[in-house]
């Protein structure tokens, strides 16, 4: 007796395209016959299929068929539901990390303009300080060219006076 892909998938409770993909996973000598663009699968390809998908064919033989198909859909259940669980539980981890990692982002870009905003404050420290250092030197310049007694009474001032300027 020949079955098509489709009384296959049914029979087994799976996507006929799952049974395709295992058609083409067989090899050659194990594939079944092509007839008009459709398999035709007897026992034995359907032995084989049944074995690479992992269902036994003992427990058809004994005819409990209702209670293998319950049981399989109740199996099959419980397996989606793991499934769906565990695709959900992916999905909030993957929610998670894209918001720590938003999170990093915004940190990140506050931390380079905190950077930035102290190497211009440094920057600026110091021209203030080099622009002080030329007014110092511009200004005293004049003073020891123009009147030597000044620079003799500035060195003969004390520390604190010259340190204060007064």
């Amino acid at each position: 007796m020949t079955k098509t892909v489709k009384e296959l998938a049914d029979e087994l409770n799976v996507s006929r395209q799952y049974v395709q993909k295992v058609i083409s996973k067989l090899p050659a000598t194990k594939k079944p016959k092509k007839v008009q663009h459709s398999y035709q699968i007897d026992n034995r390809v359907e032995a084989y299929i049944r074995d690479f998908m992992g269902i036994s064919d003992d427990i058809e033989a004994t005819g409990d068929n209702q209670n293998c198909t319950s049981d399989s859909n109740s199996d099959s259940n419980k397996y989606e539901n793991a499934l769906l669980s565990q695709i959900d539980n992916l999905k909030l981890q993957v929610k998670q990390k894209d918001f720590q990692l938003e999170n990093m982002q915004k940190l990140l870009d506050q931390s380079q303009q905190l950077q930035l905003m102290a190497e211009n404050k440094i920057k600026q420290l110091e021209n203030k300080m080099t622009g002080e250092q030329d007014k110092k030197e511009s200004a005293e310049e004049p003073v020891q060219t123009s009147n030597v007694d000044n620079t003799v009474a500035k060195a003969e001032r004390g520390f604190w006076s010259r340190l204060f300027k007064w």
